[in-house]
């Protein structure tokens, strides 16, 4: 029983299948020749309407049916319009207002501010001096023994020397400078020339170059310049230390660092 109903549902399918095939077939294949359209025939003519029993050969020009009198309508002759025209609407001026002026602020010109004086300098406060008394501490005194006012002494002398009277430098004999000191500084006089030490053993002279500010205060000196005629280190070394104590009168239109010389004999005589 199992087998004859797979051979049915086998056989059914297939009979099925071919009959599909089928109807395909026959559905896709066009007969050829194609059967040609059906119609009437018409009669030859050149109108829709005519008359008579005799049939032309040739078409005849067709009449031209004669053109139908216009009727004038008369209410085309005058023609009316009940809408009023519109009144013309000119645009509008529209006026700009004039821009306001402002007024000019006047410029205030600021005045510079008038530079402050620079404050003199009085020289006898930048050194010190000796007093009326004779003492070595005060500032801004005078010294002598004349009677008269006035600083007794000489311009290249010694501070601390109780002589008023010499030729210079700080006295002859052993241990002193008995040749003297003099100095070379254009347009400036000096103020304080001290002495070198006598602490020396031999004998010579050393010329200094000195630099000199506005105040009249040596700023530097070196030893050994044209015109010395020792290398004694202890002479050059006495010589440049005795020059950096050196004053001179200030001078406000001199050079910043004005130089000069200092020359000291060294004499043991």
């Amino acid at each position: 029983m199992e087998k004859d109903k797979i051979k049915g549902i086998i056989g059914t399918i297939i009979f099925h299948a071919i009959l599909v095939l089928a109807l395909f077939w026959l559905a896709l294949v066009t007969p050829l020749p194609l059967p040609s359209e059906g119609g009437v025939e018409v009669n030859l003519g050149n109108s829709d309407d005519g008359m008579g029993s005799v049939q032309p050969l040739e078409l005849a020009a067709a009449a031209s049916p004669a053109p139908s009198p216009s009727r004038t309508d008369p209410s085309d002759e005058m023609l009316t319009q009940d809408v009023e025209d519109a009144p013309v609407i000119e645009p509008k001026k529209v006026v700009k207002p004039k821009p306001v002026e402002k007024p000019q602020q006047s410029q205030v010109v600021k005045q510079e501010p008038t530079p402050e004086p620079l404050p003199k300098v009085d020289p006898r406060a930048l050194f010190p001096g000796r007093s009326t008394t004779g003492s070595n501490t005060g500032q801004g005194g005078n010294e002598g023994i004349t009677g008269k006012p006035g600083d007794q002494g000489k311009t290249f002398g010694d501070p601390n020397a109780t002589g008023y009277d010499g030729t210079g430098g700080s006295g002859g004999g052993p241990g002193g400078v008995g040749g003297g000191t003099s100095f070379s500084l254009a347009g400036r006089s000096v103020r304080s020339l001290p002495a070198p030490s006598r602490n020396f053993t031999t004998e010579g002279t050393v010329v200094v170059s000195i630099w000199v500010n506005r105040a009249g205060i040596v700023t530097r000196a070196v030893a050994g310049a044209k015109g010395t005629t020792t290398s004694n280190a202890q002479l050059q070394q006495l010589a440049k230390t005795a020059a950096e104590k050196a004053r001179f009168d200030p001078k406000p239109d001199a050079p910043e660092e004005q130089k000069g010389t200092i020359t000291y004999h060294f004499d043991l005589n």
